[in-house]
């Protein structure tokens, strides 16, 4: 834990998963420096740290939410339309309803949480700041452009996308540090 880089997560197993993925992204930075290699492969690298960077910040995000929120604050509440009764029929498309309207809740289900849903939940609960939610996002965005699917052409990340995850998992790490005070 004292040569850990997140020796304030008491969690052990995510503490070794935060230091492997941040020595994954120190061993490639040398490369990216290089010079050595083309744009191409220079952008690959860069994209993954950019991945690895975002997911560290999903985890530390993630742990504020598992330890600091509890199952109420993770609770989505909906109406529900019960008992429907049909009491006019205006069109195909179209009716004059009356029934029960009843709020139920459901508990979000951490496995399935991502990081734009983790961010959300955080900001509503008063937890990140709408600049460092904005800038969380800014990342989201940086990762999930690296989907090959939708894209129209081939993004390249340059190094001033690099430094700006760097500094968002900076900002979220002295965050992380604070809120586990």
């Amino acid at each position: 834990m004292s040569n850990s880089s997140f020796g304030f997560i008491s969690n052990e197993i995510l503490r070794q998963n935060l230091d492997e993925s941040f020595d994954h992204i120190v061993n490639l930075l040398p490369l990216i420096e290089s010079g050595v290699y083309s744009d191409v492969a220079t952008g690959a690298f860069r994209k993954t740290c950019i991945i690895y960077t975002a997911s560290i910040i999903e985890a530390l995000l993630f742990h504020i939410l598992d330890t600091q929120l509890s199952d109420e604050d993770l609770t989505e509440y909906t109406w529900k339309l019960l008992n429907k009764k049909i009491l006019f029929t205006v069109n195909d498309s179209y009716q004059i309803v009356a029934g029960d309207f009843k709020q139920e809740g459901k508990i979000l289900d951490k496995d399935k949480l991502n990081l734009g849903l983790i961010s959300k939940t955080l900001k509503d609960k008063k937890f990140l700041t709408k600049s460092l939610f904005d800038k969380v996002d800014e990342v989201r965005v940086l990762r999930n452009g690296q989907h090959i699917g939708p894209n129209k052409s081939i993004k390249q990340y340059s190094k001033a996308d690099l430094e700006k995850a760097f500094a968002v998992a900076s900002d979220v790490k002295t965050f992380t540090k604070n809120k586990l005070k």
